[in-house]
């Protein structure tokens, strides 16, 4: 195996893939990135940890000879970062099982591991659910993963849950229990049967790195316990959540006694002061106090350590009942102000009680919102 690539695309293409090796894994194999040369597929980088497993492939190299090798992944990814951006020749030196990275007149060598130990990535036995610009699933995983659970006895709310219905209707929905993002979307198509999977935080993650926010199309082809989602040089397949998701429609309230009309950036501002309030040991849930009023909302945080913020909002439309106050956790609802502070110059909230789950919402745009249950006060 022999050939020439620019740093600049070879570290794109690692950046892409290497993430999917195992750290941890007693199988050396699984801490590989397997790299693969050909005249019909250019350079082919792959890494899976059994869990998820990504392929990326790039035609911009000038190939000189054939072959394979598989190397460490996370070594090989921290090399590329710190190589110079010119022009890198990798070689496979079969005899001592070694890859060589020439850069100008220096090299490295890098010791190989044995590919037949290697795992296949079976991207091919999966039916075709579903193809959609990277944009609007960008967009629905990125207004949705601030509401997944980082670590949950139920495995089900570490990840967003995909609904597609028979109404041609995708819904994309995370929850930990305190929290609930939604997301819908209409479908044209009529052919394509009901589907539903759980995909884990992780695989998320690994998406938003290489979802564009451009109209091409991205495939999401599954089977019973994966999935796949591919484009042009690009394969990621991830194992899905086991589980059962709860019916999420039941936990966004139907109605409200009192709407709120607040400008996001003065709710923004005042969050952000919130935010660095400190809270005491025995305390781990940050908190602020809204108290309702005629036109006007008064923001209330306080600490033992430093002392306590007093924020007025002034010029608030209120709709309903006023006079009381409501409590929430300063970190969740400052992820929710700041994912739409970008898009919205005013948001809606709209409350049923001190106690009952709040809607959080751009009221411009109704495919999506934020459900958000308030904390218990004395």
């Amino acid at each position: 195996m022999k050939i020439e690539i620019q740093n600049h695309e070879l570290l794109r293409l690692t950046n892409i893939v290497h993430r999917a090796a195992s750290s941890k894994s007693n199988i050396p194999a699984l801490s590989g990135l397997l790299i693969e040369v050909s005249e019909e597929k250019g350079l082919t980088f792959t890494a899976t940890d059994m869990e998820i497993g990504i392929i990326a492939s790039t035609q911009d190299i000038q190939i000189y000879q054939e072959g394979k090798v598989l190397v460490n992944s996370y070594y090989f990814a921290n090399l590329i970062k710190v190589l110079p951006d010119a022009t890198i020749t990798m070689e496979l030196d079969e005899t001592k099982s070694k890859l060589i990275i020439y850069y100008s007149k220096s090299s490295v060598l890098i010791n190989t591991y044995l590919d037949f130990e290697y795992p296949k990535i079976d991207i091919e036995e999966k039916k075709d659910r579903l193809s959609l610009k990277q944009s609007t699933l960008r967009e629905a995983l990125r207004k949705t993963i601030i509401a997944a659970a980082q670590n949950h006895f139920r495995q089900v709310f570490t990840g967003i849950y995909f609904d597609y219905t028979e109404n041609c209707q995708l819904n994309c929905v995370a929850s930990d229990t305190h929290r609930l993002a939604y997301i819908k979307y209409i479908f044209e198509e009529t052919e394509i049967e009901p589907f539903n999977f759980i995909l884990p935080i992780r695989t998320v993650h690994e998406l938003l790195r290489t979802l564009e926010n451009n109209d091409d199309i991205i495939n999401i082809a599954a089977s019973k316990n994966n999935v796949l989602f591919y484009k042009d040089n690009f394969y990621l397949l991830s194992r899905l959540l086991e589980g059962q998701y709860p019916t999420y429609s039941q936990v966004i309230p139907d109605s409200s006694t009192t709407n709120v009309k607040i400008k996001t950036s003065e709710l923004m501002n005042t969050l952000e002061r919130a935010k660095i309030m400190p809270t005491e040991d025995k305390i781990k849930l940050p908190s602020i106090l809204f108290s309702i009023k005629e036109n006007e909302i008064s923001v209330n945080a306080f600490s033992e350590i430093v002392g306590e913020i007093f924020d007025v909002i002034e010029n608030v439309e209120i709709q309903g009942e006023k006079n009381f106050d409501i409590a929430f956790n300063t970190n969740y609802l400052y992820d929710i102000i700041k994912l739409m502070s970008g898009e919205c110059e005013e948001i809606g909230i709209s409350i049923s009680g001190v106690n009952a789950p709040v809607i959080i919402q751009n009221e411009k745009n109704e495919n999506y919102l934020y459900v958000l249950v308030p904390l218990r006060t004395n």
